[in-house]
């Protein structure tokens, strides 16, 4: 399962389309709070991570992971002007970092590459 977490409702529902589309199953989340509950599933095998969000923003979800020894690949989606690479290097999870806005495809490929491939049910 691939969770999407981003506050945006139009951008969680695109990603999550897309990605259905090509054969993942997948959760979404509006805000760290929500995705926690979701993440401690063992299904859950990649994370699409916004950094800006209310009650528990992307880095909060980040720290609280790292505390607990929680390992699941994730990519950091963010503005240019919210984390650069750099700051992102103290998170063992953040796999990659794109930018937004991004493409589509470049989430695709990303998840491609550190999720497993899509499930064949």
């Amino acid at each position: 399962m691939i969770l999407v977490v981003d506050d945006e409702t139009d951008l969680r529902n695109v990603l999550s389309r897309s990605l259905v589309h090509h054969g993942y199953r997948v959760e979404t989340a509006g805000d760290g709070a929500e995705a926690y509950e979701l993440l401690r599933s063992p299904d859950c095998k990649c994370i699409l991570l916004d950094i800006n969000m209310p009650r528990i923003n992307g880095v909060e979800l980040l720290l609280l992971m790292q505390a607990e020894d929680i390992h699941i690949p994730t990519i950091v989606m963010a503005g240019f002007d919210d984390y650069g690479e750099e700051e992102m290097k103290q998170f063992s999870n953040v796999a990659t970092l794109l930018h937004k806005p991004f493409q589509l495809d470049d989430a695709l490929k990303a998840i491609k590459k550190y999720a497993l491939p899509p499930s064949k049910s």
